[in-house]
């Protein structure tokens, strides 16, 4: 299946509270996801975690020329240009290299963009939670 509509994906904290979310407007539907992750990780940590999730989604999913969009320019320079051994982000470039049909995109914040609006929303939805995913 080939897919025109991106993947917006997003980390938030809010207080001690952390929240990822992804998005998919496909076949004329809201596809999400939010995990409230332990109050010991990061925004940084969020955000990759949200682009993990959108890329198990686009696997399972059988998604072809999928575009995943960020807000956070160092997320996606860290995932797609700068080497970084650690596991989590080795895990996500090999996803990365293996899939090239999969392409790393950035939106600027807040500036409008529904998708980008709609993943921040979610995020911090998952940051109020109180029971943890992850």
């Amino acid at each position: 299946m080939t897919e025109d509509h991106p993947i917006f994906t997003d980390g938030s904290k809010i207080g001690n509270r952390v929240g990822a979310a992804f998005v998919h407007f496909g076949n004329k539907q809201e596809i999400k996801s939010q995990y409230r992750l332990a109050d010991h990780n990061t925004v940084y940590m969020a955000e990759l975690f949200a682009i993990h999730k959108a890329i198990d989604y686009i696997l399972d999913h059988e998604l072809n020329d999928v575009k995943i969009v960020s807000d956070s320019r160092s997320i996606l320079m860290t995932v797609g240009f700068l080497s970084d051994n650690r596991e989590f982000i080795w895990q996500i470039k090999k996803r990365l290299k293996d899939r090239k049909d999969i392409k790393l995109m950035w939106v600027r914040v807040h500036k409008g963009e529904m998708g980008n609006e709609r993943a921040d929303l979610l995020t911090k939805e998952a940051s109020n939670r109180d029971m943890i995913d992850v």
